[in-house]
């Protein structure tokens, strides 16, 4: 049982992991085939994805067992908070900008999760089999 331990705490990091790759690898490949401007928002799209899912990954790892839910409350509502304020900068300063771009690479980058979790059930059906 030590092994499923161990698969469920690198689910975080790898998801991290798996976002950042994502997200970078989008950038790379829209800015060659596209355009560096749209490569560019995209990877500012994966960045305000990504902040504010390692804000909350990092508070979630630091909380005790007893404090667990107050540091998931305040994690997600900081999340919220960075990511709209990510946003705003990102539209209120960067100049040119791909708006399609932003929100793909957000969504992508918030998609990377998949692989992760997919990882990680694998790993399971792996042990029970």
């Amino acid at each position: 049982m030590a092994t499923g331990a161990s698969d469920e705490q690198r689910l975080l990091p790898l998801t991290l992991v798996a976002q950042v790759g994502l997200s970078l690898g989008l950038a790379l490949v829209l800015a060659i085939v596209v355009g560096r401007t749209v490569g560019t928002s995209a990877l500012l799209g994966g960045i305000a994805a990504f902040a504010p899912n390692a804000f909350l990954a990092a508070r979630l790892v630091n909380a005790d067992v007893a404090s667990l839910m107050r540091a998931a409350w305040i994690g997600e509502i900081g999340k919220l908070l960075l990511a709209a304020l990510l946003f705003g900068m990102i539209f209120a300063f960067v100049r040119p900008l791909s708006v399609p771009a932003v929100f793909g690479g957000f969504l992508a980058t918030h998609f990377a999760i998949l692989p992760a979790l997919l990882f990680l059930q694998r790993g399971g059906e792996k042990r029970t089999s």
